[in-house]
């Protein structure tokens, strides 16, 4: 294909790719699983005008994208979907908004240089050693809500508590989960939803303090070091630009205010929906625990809170037996692929016991997996196990309209009204 082909007008109506473009509709959640099942099987990938990007729906071409970072950029994995005005870019310059593109949104070398430092920090074994602090802050959750009849669970435990976790990765203790959430669905709007001229440039003042504070962190652990994230990337740079940078570090500490909590607290809902809709799977972890760990896998397959990823040509390619060319945006829907049929039998349906559960691509794949995955999956865990402890016939408020609301790239319920006691 030609550039050119890239232009909506330019693929003829009628055309099975021309029609899951019209159909997809990027932003909601109605119906998109029964989509994307449909277009796994004929049309596994096809442009969508609303976007501009080229949507891939196959489990091995979503994975083959993401693992061949020689050939696929992540730099526009968080960049704004609906571009930024020039004067709010002005302006957060001159406001001394310096945050850079690390991690998730940048390629080799940069992309080595930084994770090694990073996953000093961020490794299994250490992730490990915060267990005992999650487990306190899990039950103190479970505990305040001991007692009452009825509860939205999103309220109650999945919206703020991973924000204190992340606190906890960062040596925080004196904030309100509350602020920095606010500051992160802002921020998630800001890169991965639509919103207009007016709420872009009335949200830069929030976005300021949000970095600000990022930036307060890093200076105040130059004075204060302790065990604690930045404090690591302090002492990993050992004063050496070529190693890290001080901004990068500030960069770092704001990327993670927003990545080690909102996906874990979509994720957490997602879960907990799914097995409350299926009341003889929630018994079955009430008489069998040894089922969570599994459970949390399949939770993470079948509802994924992170429902797409973004990668870009950096030379022509061909991929689904389509060619198109360098420059080309794509548009991986891991939501699809953690359910191709090719590689889960009843890939559609949630099933606890699952064997293949875990191979989901949820975390993503590649070089770019997420090193908070450790963390994240004893959070989910850790809910359930006490969730079901406590509450053994908890129930789903029946008739209680659940919202699952996001932007492109996350989903998740909005509320979850439930009887504790059945």
């Amino acid at each position: 294909m030609t550039q050119a082909q890239l232009q909506h007008s330019d693929i003829p109506a009628g055309v099975p790719m021309h029609d899951a473009g019209e159909r997809f509709h990027p932003f909601e959640h109605e119906g998109m699983h029964q989509l994307l099942a449909e277009f796994r099987q004929d049309v596994p990938i096809f442009y969508s005008p609303l976007i501009d990007y080229w949507v891939v729906t196959r489990r091995a071409d979503v994975i083959s994208v993401l693992r061949d970072h020689e050939r696929f950029s992540a730099v526009v994995a968080t960049q704004p979907v609906v571009p930024w005005p020039p004067e709010l870019l002005q302006y957060l310059v001159d406001q001394g908004f310096t945050n850079e593109s690390v991690q998730v949104a940048c390629d080799p070398p940069r992309h080595t240089r930084i994770r090694s430092h990073v996953q000093g920090f961020l490794n299994p074994k250490k992730l490990q050693s915060f267990e005992a602090e999650v487990r306190a802050l899990v039950q103190s959750y479970v505990a305040a809500i001991n007692g009452k009849d009825t509860v939205d669970l999103v309220d109650a435990i999945t919206y703020e508590l991973p924000a204190l976790i992340a606190f906890l990765l960062l040596g925080v203790k004196d904030i309100d989960p509350r602020r920095i959430k606010s500051w992160t669905e802002l921020r998630v709007k800001l890169m991965h939803g639509h919103p207009t001229r007016e709420e872009q440039m009335a949200a830069a003042d929030d976005l300021l303090d949000f970095w600000r504070f990022s930036c307060d962190l890093v200076e105040q652990r130059k004075v204060n070091p302790g065990d604690d994230y930045p404090s690591w990337l302090l002492a990993s740079r050992g004063g050496d630009d070529t190693r890290l940078t001080e901004n990068e570090i500030k960069s770092l500490t704001f990327a993670l205010l927003l990545a080690a909590h909102e996906t874990t607290s979509n994720a957490s809902a997602n879960v907990l929906l799914e097995l409350l809709r299926r009341p003889e799977d929630w018994q079955a972890l009430v008489e069998d625990p040894s089922l969570i760990p599994n459970t949390v896998e399949e939770g993470l397959r079948y509802v994924s809170s992170v429902v797409a990823w973004r990668r870009m040509a950096k030379e022509d390619f061909e991929l689904a037996g389509v060619s198109l060319p360098k420059g080309t945006k794509l548009l991986l829907s891991l939501a699809s692929a953690s359910r191709d049929e090719g590689t889960y039998e009843n890939g559609d349906n949630f099933d606890i016991r699952r064997k293949n559960a875990r191979s989901h691509v949820a975390f993503g794949n590649g070089i770019h997996f997420c090193m908070g995955a450790p963390i994240a999956r004893m959070q989910i865990r850790m809910m359930i196990e006490e969730l079901t402890s406590a509450f053994p016939n908890m129930t789903l408020i029946p008739d209680e309209e659940i919202e699952i609301a996001g932007v492109l790239t996350f989903r998740g319920p909005t509320r979850l009204p439930v009887r504790l006691n059945g």
